[in-house]
């Protein structure tokens, strides 16, 4: 580079399709009694067995 230096450095800074994807999914914590905590354990993809028995408890109350 010359004294006044005009070019810029090639490293650093903010690049096409870094960083994490978007997701329209948000994290959820809540407590739960042992009855349901021993349910779980038995469930292989609890996030999925969750998902289905709130949407189906929802439409059945009519909230979806």
């Amino acid at each position: 580079m010359s004294e006044n230096q005009t070019e810029k450095p090639k490293w650093g800074g903010k690049r096409e399709g870094a960083g994490r994807k978007k997701t329209a999914c948000k994290s959820c914590t809540f407590k739960v009694s042992e009855e349901v905590i021993r349910i779980l354990e038995k469930v292989p993809n609890k996030t999925a067995f969750v998902v289905a028995a709130v949407v189906e408890k929802a439409r059945r109350e009519g909230l979806a």
